[in-house]
């Protein structure tokens, strides 16, 4: 699998630039290239202020293939069939969230049900309380 930083490169490429330290001052606008050069270690990740200064000037980027070098560098580029692929995907996890929240809204039907049972339990403990005091 490639690495950002190589996806990185794909992209000053693509984008015409001659260099990192060209993409980083003329296409950024940074000071320097040292933010940009401190991610050639693979360890290192880009910071969110990165990925937006590049999402921002560059939206055509297809920022999946940029953060997890899956599909297509730039949108609409995608195959018919690797845009289904990803609807299914979706959907798919649409309804996993559905069915989630589903079990969480009769859990908590379930919670408010016992609630309801012990305050009443508590009402009626009162309640007779009440009317020993009354007659005392």
């Amino acid at each position: 699998m490639q690495t950002f930083y190589k996806r990185l490169i794909q992209l000053i490429d693509a984008k015409g630039f001659k260099n990192l330290n060209d993409f980083a001052l003329k296409g950024l606008k940074y000071d320097s290239s040292s933010k940009l050069n401190r991610l050639k270690d693979e360890n290192k990740k880009p910071s969110f202020e990165i990925l937006e200064d590049i999402a921002n000037k560059f939206e055509d980027l297809d920022l999946r293939w940029f953060l997890l070098g899956k599909g297509e560098m730039f949108r609409g580029t995608e195959t018919q069939v690797e845009k289904g692929t990803d609807l299914l995907l979706k959907i798919q996890l649409l309804e996993e969230q559905n069915e989630l929240l589903r079990e969480t809204k009769e859990q908590s039907q379930e919670i408010i049900a016992l609630y309801k049972e012990k305050i009443n339990r508590l009402e009626n403990l009162l309640g007779g309380n009440a009317d020993k005091s009354q007659t005392a």
